[in-house]
């Protein structure tokens, strides 16, 4: 039943969408399906040790990262566009030295990509572009900032009062699901045990179509 409504939702959702909105929501929904192929729960790694990816990653018959015993975020996002990326195309000229800096780059790991994380690693790779908070769709990948912590997220929505984007749905891997699910977090109010999200540091990227 829940499957069920979520593709109520989609469809209505994108049907009432202009143009390239529709389009790159559209677009997205092959992003949407593998992200929710895999169960909610499953635990969270608080130690961040490990992988963290929801299975075995692996790229022309080389393995880049085993299946982590449980999630964590980038490990989860990251399962998702190495299988999205896979289908579209996007990685056949690629060498298994290019996905494993994108892999760090997508964790974070290195100096350069500390901070902006998903996007740098998909504009660097050359299977993506940034994108701007206004043109955020569905499907979309995310890496966001509190005052103190980061996520790295698959956006599902905005929140919004009177207008105003105040916050976000989003589907990713944390302590209040146990692992993978799906989540609410505010840009004027924090979540407990977390503060609020920061507008300025939230920053979006979207997976290119299929290859060249």
């Amino acid at each position: 039943m829940r499957y069920l409504s979520l593709i109520c939702w989609l469809t209505f959702s994108l049907s009432n969408l202009p143009g390239q909105a529709a389009d790159a929501a559209a677009l997205n929904t092959d992003i949407i399906r593998i992200a929710r192929s895999f169960k909610d729960g499953g635990g969270y790694n608080t130690a961040w040790k490990g992988t963290g990816t929801a299975e075995e990653i692996n790229f022309k018959g080389e393995k880049i990262l085993a299946c982590g015993d449980k999630t964590y975020c980038c490990g989860f996002t990251f399962t998702v566009v190495m299988r999205v990326a896979a289908e579209r195309g996007l990685l056949k000229d690629k060498t298994s030295h290019e996905i494993r800096k994108f892999q760090k780059e997508w964790y974070g790991a290195t100096a350069t990509s500390a901070e902006r994380q998903c996007q740098l690693a998909m504009k660097n790779l050359g299977i993506g572009k940034a994108i701007s908070f206004e043109e955020a769709q569905l499907g979309d990948f995310v890496q966001l900032w509190r005052t103190k912590s980061g996520h790295s997220v698959l956006f599902v929505g905005w929140v919004e009062e009177n207008g105003q984007k105040i916050g976000m749905h989003y589907r990713s891997s944390q302590p209040g699901t146990d692992g993978i699910g799906d989540a609410t977090e505010y840009f004027t109010k924090a979540a407990p045990g977390r503060s609020p999200l920061d507008k300025n540091r939230t920053y979006f990227c979207r997976l290119n179509p299929t290859s060249k």
